[in-house]
């Protein structure tokens, strides 16, 4: 049987991984799809035009750049706090303009749903909050206040 310092050490030595795993999947999404954006800004400026979206040509860019640059960022754990805020903010936007007046919550066979970008913004704001974690260059930098290790009580 395991005594509760062994649990610890266990439970200390993979402490932070959540951030990283939530990191990696996030950057990867929002990279890809900014990936698009920052190819063809012009055309994406365009539909930001079509909703309404002031200045959509500066909106374009500032997104296109979120949604790559600072997905990359996301994933090595550099500015996760305001990049996680900045994103849930994109995803706050998209879902108000776009989604949520023209669809319902969950996806059916005929009609996507918004329930991917809720969890978009969802772990977005949950690592603004969180900060980076242990295994990011936040954290090497003493910039991440939390350490990544449970809190014991």
């Amino acid at each position: 049987m395991l005594d509760t310092s062994t649990i610890r050490k266990v439970e200390d030595s993979i402490a932070g991984g959540g951030e990283l795993v939530l990191r990696l999947a996030l950057g990867i999404t929002f990279f890809a799809h900014g990936r698009h954006k920052i190819t063809d800004p012009n055309a994406f400026a365009t539909f930001l035009k079509q909703l309404g979206v002031p200045a959509p040509q500066l909106s374009a860019w500032s997104v296109a750049l979120l949604e790559t640059v600072g997905a990359a960022c996301l994933m090595l754990g550099i500015g996760t706090r305001p990049i996680g805020l900045a994103l849930a903010v994109d995803m706050a936007v998209a879902l108000a303009k776009v989604r949520i007046p023209k669809a319902p919550f969950t996806s059916g066979p005929e009609k996507s749903g918004w329930d991917s970008e809720f969890m978009l913004l969802a772990s977005a704001l949950a690592l603004a909050f969180t900060g980076g974690g242990r295994f990011s260059i936040d954290h090497a930098l003493g910039l991440n206040s939390n350490s990544g290790a449970p809190a014991r009580g």
